[in-house]
């Protein structure tokens, strides 16, 4: 019987193991050969200078940005008084949905009558998704 370090039974490797590996070795493959199957070319890379002779990038203009200019916003702010309308507003919906208990007439709480309904829908979508 041998033990230590250059014991055979050490050295294998499981079938998960082994999958995964195989899996990754495909997948860098496919990524090697999509990078070679492009049809882009190393010029398109390289920035072209504009008809002014600049490539484009930051540029000396022999000045510091001015970083105290304050933005301008992009919409108008809400007043308070608006703030207090909308707010208002929600309330009164929200009053009016959980003053009303929910419409019941027709509903049946029958177990059985569940039961079948739940059949008829699954029968209908077994037709529906051709099975």
């Amino acid at each position: 019987m041998k033990s230590g370090a250059g014991n055979g039974a050490d050295r294998r490797v499981g079938p998960a193991v082994t999958n995964l590996l195989a899996a990754m070795a495909v997948l860098s493959s496919f990524m090697m050969l999509g990078g070679c199957a492009s049809n882009f070319v190393i010029e398109d890379a390289v920035p072209h200078p504009a008809a002014d002779g600049t490539y484009g990038g930051p540029r000396d203009t022999g000045q510091y940005p001015n970083l105290n200019i304050p933005q301008k916003a992009a919409t108008s702010q809400l007043t308070d008084a608006q703030v207090a309308a909308k707010k208002k507003e929600l309330d009164a919906a929200k009053a009016r949905v959980e003053g009303r208990p929910a419409n019941a007439a027709g509903i049946s709480t029958d177990a059985a009558t569940l039961r079948k309904a739940g059949k008829a829908q699954s029968e209908q979508l077994k037709d529906i998704e051709g099975q």
